[in-house]
């Protein structure tokens, strides 16, 4: 009877190598699965900050439709002599302060805006976050240090469309097909 008793508490317990076998599995795929999440979290700002540009865009561009109704040129960055004449034009008639803050900045860094028509032939960057870009047709970009570490970035176009590039950086020029020279940046 003693015998099995003993028999069985061996049988039940894990030994020390097998409880340290176990912990490295769980190490080595907590090792892999950590890139992903860290892209996939890059990847979620990068659409955040997408997203809060298109939004700008988007009150921008009301603005510069009731202005026609109305006879004047207004909304759009190229109207304005600064940057504060143009956050003046649209806060709070169109986007409220805190908003407008909130869409154009991520974390510490603001958005680039760029005195480009909205009617121009060409679509032209309006928005950009993450990106040096390079004027010329077709404009070339690389991705900047900040905010997205130099693995993304994003911009918004005159004519509305809104683009989020991260990963290959060899890929960041193929995004730009189609779009034109930027303007002067609104200080």
């Amino acid at each position: 009877m003693k015998h099995i008793k003993s028999l069985r508490s061996k049988l039940a317990a894990f030994t020390l190598i097998e409880l340290l076998v176990v912990i490295s599995i769980i190490a080595v795929l907590a090792a892999l699965a950590l890139p992903a999440i860290t892209g996939a979290l890059l990847k979620g700002q990068i659409t955040q900050t997408t997203s809060n540009l298109r939004q700008l865009y988007l009150a921008c561009h009301s603005s510069y439709l009731d202005g026609q109704v109305a006879g004047t040129n207004v909304g759009f960055p190229q109207y304005y002599a600064a940057r504060t004449d143009w956050s003046n034009a649209l806060v709070p008639a169109y986007i409220s302060s805190n908003a407008f803050g909130q869409l154009l900045t991520k974390g510490t860094n603001t958005a680039t805006v760029y005195k480009t028509s909205e009617d121009a032939a060409t679509n032209t960057v309006l928005f950009n976050m993450g990106l040096n870009i390079t004027a010329g047709f077709p404009a070339t970009a690389t991705f900047a240090a900040t905010p997205f570490g130099g693995k993304g970035g994003t911009f918004v176009t005159t004519q509305g469309s809104a683009v989020n590039l991260s990963g290959n950086t060899n890929l960041i020029n193929a995004a730009f097909n189609g779009v034109g020279a930027i303007g002067d940046l609104l200080p």
